[in-house]
């Protein structure tokens, strides 16, 4: 693979390049695991050995740009996709960025604290925390909403991409799936969080835009993940590999299963296929 005009690798971010202690966010809070997540030096070496080698590497995360964290870019990629493929930015030109109408935007919040469900707003410069339960936020910076009123006054200023939940299952939201389903496609992160997406806008459309202006075809590409969002990267690449500790059906779909991202699956990945 990439041995003419080298390769270009995509990669998932949580439970993929980094795998995260639950234990400890169950006990210190999601911000202090999931803020500032850190590769292992074993991936830090795969990317350089991959720039060494002429391939291409681009981040492709649910993440917004608030939670790239420095200690990812630090990986030195060629190309950022985040908000779940809603962001494009290759090298320093931004070639795509999607966001929620502002009238879906304020319905969809008014819904879901009618239902009394907890959601997680994210844009490229803020996130909206909107609690009807009254939390706090939990991560550190998050712009907090109790009320509808809240969400109209930081819509005034920010523009969001998707939104999650966590804590509560598909079931627990089946009242609302009538409205959500025609505008939002949902995926399971793990984690007990599902992520609602604008329907068309993936990790997978997101890579055509990435590769449409890298001008590389399909061929020697390979993408790496291991939950539900990452599932429609598989169509747009040549080989997609899903880590060892990935939903059942992510591997069901892969062309490769890799070790865990506990013990550096990137890497075994990489080996594997030649590219480093």
């Amino acid at each position: 693979m990439g041995e003419k005009n080298g390769a270009v690798a995509f990669f998932d971010v949580d439970g993929t390049l980094v795998w995260h202690d639950m234990d400890k966010a169950r006990t210190e809070g999601a911000d202090a695991v999931f803020a500032e997540p850190h590769p292992t030096e074993a991936v830090y070496e795969a990317f350089r050995r991959m720039r060494a080698a002429g391939h291409r590497t681009l981040i492709c995360t649910g993440r917004h740009l608030p939670f790239i964290s420095d200690t990812l870019l630090a990986l030195e990629p060629d190309g950022l996709i985040a908000g779940a493929g809603a962001y494009v930015r290759v090298g320093d030109e931004v070639v795509r960025n999607a966001t929620i109408e502002d009238d879906l935007l304020l319905e969809t919040a008014r819904r879901f604290i009618d239902a009394g469900v907890d959601i997680a707003f994210e844009g490229g410069d803020c996130n909206l925390e909107v609690h009807p339960s009254g939390a706090p936020a939990a991560f550190a910076g998050s712009e907090l909403a109790h009320d509808l009123a809240g969400v109209e006054r930081s819509v005034a200023r920010h523009h969001y991409c998707k939104f999650c939940v966590s804590g509560v299952t598909l079931e627990q939201l089946a009242g609302l799936r009538s409205f959500y389903e025609p505008h939002f496609t949902v995926c399971d992160l793990q984690y007990d969080t599902y992520e609602f997406s604008l329907r068309g806008v993936d990790k997978g459309s997101a890579i055509d835009v990435a590769l449409a202006r890298l001008g590389h075809g399909r061929a020697d590409t390979i993408a790496f993940g291991d939950s539900e969002n990452d599932l429609s990267m598989a169509g747009h690449v040549e080989t997609f590999v899903a880590m060892g500790n990935a939903l059942p059906n992510v591997k069901a779909r892969a062309d490769y299963v890799t070790d865990s991202a506990a013990d550096d699956g990137v890497v075994t990945g990489l080996e594997h296929f030649g590219l480093i």
